[in-house]
Order: structure tokens, then C-alpha cells, then sequence
């Protein structure tokens, strides 16, 4: 019995000390790209078969634990049994082993090797003229872009997005995985979560959730936003832990869409980013240029994202963001939050490797 009890937290101690002390390489070679895979390559046809999002079913199975512990923790007060104790071990055992099926299904792959050196490129960070040649040359293909799709400016109807996007974001990031040299097991799954805007109140557009092995957005985000954010999720579903890293992994499947709309609206989203950073840096010039130059097309589907995500207002963001950036550090994201940025760095990199 005593052995039984200290289980979970003996089989916690081993995996977090082979979580810090496997060098990047070995984790690479046997987690990443073996346990990783296999287990990927079975657990995509078994319980993500189901039509309802997994990340449902988790979280009725924690409130279902939780009210089973309550009625043991009150059946042992009313018999005059300990009640607390028996209480504490139960709840952390059960910390523990969530901690476990997460290393083991997913987070060892934070500790892999980064994918620049991997693929043979290095970060990075574009001066201010080349950011500025950048968002103007990139402002100019979407409205070619915008223009295969509608000549008409109003902003895109929610009509024009493919209705089988997760197939086509999923095939997308497959080929980039695999003309780069990296596994792309299985089948993993993108749900889309109702009601929507219930990760969007918590600043989040989308979620990957390793217990249940499957990506996540929400539905209530506008829709030239969804392709984007879904192949950043399906990038964690494939192996990749940190935030920059997935989002240039997104944007390597989005350059290669052959439909007009996937392909406007992913550089839109990268368009986005280094957009906000000219913007942060010459305020004025950008707003003058945004006024004369950019498309009114573009600039009304910009507006409609904006309308679309100021329906949904922050629930604790203060909270949430202290609360990701530990997590983030705690599993050696360099940079913690702030590791969203780096994709620029990464994308530029990269194009000067091509």
C-alpha cells in the first residue's frame, strides 16, 4: 500500500530528472523523434476518433474526481476516520500523475534541439530599413493576394474560409514537416471550442492539450484568423514546444498554400506581426504610409479582426499572462511569453539561409 502511494511521485521524480538532465540531443533522438512519434502514430486513431473535443472530456473527468474525493473525504469524517490526510495524498497523486501523462505524451519535447539548427539557419533581427522594405513589399503581395479572392473591399465574408480547414491546415503543416526533416505522425485532430470566445476572454486564441493530444482554437475567432492559428497549434501536436518556434513552423506551411484565401490569410498573420513592430518603432511614418498605401481591402479585413476580438474582453490578464510565463520558463522557453516574438527573428533568418 505504502508502495502504491509513492508511486506517482517516484515515477514524477525520474521523469523531471531525465527532463533536466537528458542533453537536447538525446531527447531529440529518443523522445522527439521516437517515443514521441509512436505514441502519436496510435493514440491519433483511438480516442480522438470521438466527435467531441477531448479537452470536454478532461476536464469533466477532473470535476468527476474531484466530487468522488469530496463524498470519500465527508463518508470518512461522518465515520470518524482520518479525513485530511487520506485527502491530500489523493489530490497530489493526482497532481502527480497528470505531471507524468503530461512529460510523457508531450512536454518532453520543450528540451529537444531548436529547429534552426536543425534545418541550418540562424535568427535573425531585420534593422528598421529592412523591416520597413519588408512590410511594404509584403503589403503589396497581399492585395495581389486579396485580390484573387474579391475585388470587392469589404472585408471578407466568413464564407469564403474553406469548410474543410482542418484537413488543409493539417496536409499544409505535414509537408512542411516533412520536407524539413522532421517526423509528422498520426492524425492529429484541431477542434474548434464553444461558446466561443472561451479561451479568447483568457487572451488565447488557441491551445494545444497534451492530455488529450489534440489542438484547439476558438471558435469565436474571426475567420481569416483561424488557419493561422490552427497550424501553430497543430505545430505543438507535431513535437514543437516553443511559442516563436510554432508560429514560424506556421508560417513555413502557410507560403506554401495554393488556395488564394489560405494563402492570404496566412501572410496576413505574419504581415501582422511585423507590421506591429514597424509600427512600434516610426508610429507616424507607419500611420501615414498605412493611410496612403495599404489596400482598402486589406485594411477593412484588419478592422473586422479588430471588431471581432474587442467582443471578447480580457478575463484576469494580468493573471494569465504571470501565470504563462512562469509556465513557460519553468520548461526552459527562453524568454517566457515574450518567446511569441521570436518568430520574426526566425523567418528572417531563414530567408536569408534560402
Amino acid at each position: 500500500m505504502t508502495l502504491r502511494r509513492y508511486a506517482p511521485s517516484a515515477l514524477l521524480l525520474v521523469l523531471l530528472l531525465l527532463r533536466w538532465l537528458l542533453p537536447a540531443a538525446a531527447i531529440e533522438a529518443v523522445y522527439s523523434r521516437g517515443f514521441f512519434v509512436a505514441f502519436r502514430s496510435v493514440w491519433d486513431y483511438t480516442l480522438p476518433l470521438l466527435p467531441i473535443p477531448l479537452f470536454y472530456v478532461f476536464w469533466l473527468a477532473v470535476i468527476l474526481f474531484l466530487a468522488l474525493s469530496l463524498v470519500r473525504w465527508k463518508k470518512a469524517r461522518k465515520a470518524g476516520r482520518p479525513a485530511w490526510k487520506p485527502l491530500g495524498v489523493r489530490l497530489w497523486n493526482a497532481v502527480a500523475l497528470l505531471i507524468c501523462v503530461f512529460l510523457l505524451a508531450w512536454g518532453f519535447n520543450y528540451g529537444r534541439l531548436p529547429a534552426e539548427e536543425q534545418i541550418g539557419f540562424e535568427r535573425y533581427q531585420p534593422t528598421l530599413e529592412e523591416l520597413r522594405t519588408r512590410v511594404h513589399t509584403e503589403a503589396a503581395e497581399l492585395a495581389q493576394l486579396r485580390s484573387r479572392i474579391s475585388s470587392d473591399t469589404s472585408a471578407l465574408e466568413a464564407t469564403t474560409l474553406p469548410t474543410d480547414l482542418e484537413s488543409r491546415v493539417r496536409a499544409l503543416m505535414q509537408d512542411a514537416f516533412t520536407q524539413h526533416g522532421y517526423p509528422a505522425p498520426g492524425k492529429p485532430r484541431a477542434r474548434q471550442l464553444k461558446p466561443q470566445g472561451i479561451l479568447l476572454r483568457w487572451s488565447t486564441a488557441g491551445v494545444y492539450w497534451p492530455w488529450a493530444g489534440e489542438a484547439n482554437i476558438d471558435a469565436g475567432l474571426y475567420h481569416l484568423q483561424k488557419p493561422a492559428v490552427m497550424a501553430h497549434e497543430f505545430a505543438h501536436a507535431y513535437g514543437i514546444g516553443g511559442e516563436g518556434a510554432c508560429t514560424f513552423w506556421a508560417w513555413l506551411g502557410g507560403k506554401e498554400a495554393q488556395d488564394p484565401y489560405l494563402a492570404y490569410a496566412f501572410k496576413l498573420a505574419y504581415w501582422r506581426q511585423i507590421a506591429g513592430r514597424l509600427r512600434q518603432a516610426e508610429p507616424d511614418a507607419y500611420t501615414t504610409w498605412r493611410a496612403k498605401n495599404l489596400d482598402p481591402g486589406i485594411r477593412n479585413d484588419l478592422a473586422a479582426i479588430y471588431a471581432n476580438g474587442a467582443k471578447y474582453q480580457d478575463i484576469a490578464p494580468v493573471v494569465r499572462d504571470l501565470t504563462y510565463d512562469a509556465y513557460l520558463r519553468t520548461q526552459g522557453v527562453h524568454g517566457g511569453i515574450a518567446n511569441y516574438g521570436t518568430v520574426v527573428q526566425m523567418v528572417e533568418g531563414y530567408r536569408r539561409k534560402e
